[in-house]
């Protein structure tokens, strides 16, 4: 859980409460009319009852045209001050899936509602005395709700980018490394080869004239082994092209901060670093993926090795509709992975959520 929900969580736990102290003061201030309180307990119960069902999920547009119903209700049928209050709770869940204009125009809709509900049930003096501080009070509600998403959404951006430059650092050092043994490679075998080359040819051309003696073998022997010695250590150099992918992928999912990512890797030895490149982008966008648009607890990310192939399946916990259309992002991961002759599978399973199944293929390494 994110700063930011938990700070909505506390502000809907705190709505509840003051549902609940709505109530002792109507028992405080005593029934009035039979029927009127009658109607006030069932709008004040219908509105407690959808508030607590929304808290458990995103709240929706239904629901809260029900809660604006049930605060009418009690207005009308026994205004006792503080029902403008609950319309403030309606404000702080309109903030988490309104855009501003759409939250404004809402809350002056529902606020002119509660005028008219007043001036039923009491007069217009006492409609102009109450609505305009309630008014006030939502839009500092939906105002606050809206900063602080926003607060939320900049900061798992920012965490996803800091993941993401966190595991291309990691994959660009073990860039780094083998290019420094490839030239470490190419500097032995073109000087110091170089130089034991031209130092055999004179220890040979030396026996040649001189008389034979063990000083003269020994150096010439040992010339010879010093020259296999660095044409095997040059090999070595140039055979290890591997990189540590799944160092780079430790890299990436520790600093997500949500969802929880969940790694397994089955026999993953090191790649090479065309096929490596390309298996941490699939994996940054389907993290990117997981944390914009499908509203996921938990993201599984298995990666195995069978017959030299690679097979990556992703899925999630997500709230995602049915695919109708790939985006920007799965489309550069399929033209990523043709030029390596690989593939790419998406699917949205019947139990909700999002898969996708990528396979390299074995490439010379």
């Amino acid at each position: 859980m994110t700063p930011a929900t938990g700070t909505l969580r506390v502000l809907r736990l705190a709505g509840l409460f003051l549902w609940l102290l709505i109530a002792v003061a109507a028992l405080v201030e005593g029934m009035g009319r039979p029927r009127g309180f009658t109607l006030w307990g069932a709008g004040w119960l219908g509105f407690g009852a959808l508030y607590a069902w929304a808290m458990s999920r995103q709240p929706s547009w239904p629901v809260l045209a029900a809660q604006v119903g049930c605060v009418l209700v009690m207005a009308g049928g026994q205004y006792r001050g503080f029902e403008g209050m609950l319309l403030v709770l309606v404000a702080l869940e309109l903030g988490l899936i309104a855009a501003r204009t759409t939250g404004l125009v809402w809350i002056a809709a529902q606020s002119i509602a509660l005028f008219i509900a007043i001036c039923y049930r009491w007069s217009w003096y006492e409609a102009q005395l109450f609505t305009p501080p309630y008014f006030g009070f939502q839009v500092l509600a939906f105002a606050i709700v809206g900063l602080i998403g926003r607060e939320g959404s900049g900061r798992t951006a920012l965490a996803r980018t800091n993941a993401e430059l966190v595991s291309t650092r990691e994959l660009l050092a073990e860039h780094v490394r083998l290019a420094e043994r490839r030239w470490i490679g190419r500097e032995l075998h073109d000087a110091m080869g170089h130089h034991l080359a031209g130092l055999s040819l004179h220890l040979e051309a030396l026996a040649q004239r001189e008389a034979p003696s063990p000083p003269l073998d020994t150096a010439r022997a040992l010339t010879r082994r010093l020259l296999d010695d660095v044409e095997s250590l040059v090999t070595t150099l140039e055979r290890d092209r591997g990189v540590d992918l799944v160092g780079a992928l430790g890299a990436l999912v520790t600093e997500i901060p949500s969802p929880r990512v969940h790694v397994e890797i089955d026999g993953l030895a090191q790649q090479a670093p065309a096929r490596a490149h390309a298996l941490l982008r699939c994996c940054q966008e389907i993290v990117t993926n997981a944390i914009k648009h499908a509203g996921a607890d938990n993201l599984w990310i298995r990666l195995r090795e069978r017959d030299g192939r690679v097979e990556l399946i992703a899925r999630d916990d997500g709230k995602r509709p049915p695919i109708a259309r790939t985006g920007h992002g799965l489309d550069g991961m399929r033209q990523r992975l043709a030029e390596l002759g690989g593939s790419l599978e998406v699917a949205s399973p019947p139990g909700g959520g999002f898969e996708l199944r990528v396979l390299v293929p074995e490439a010379d390494r």
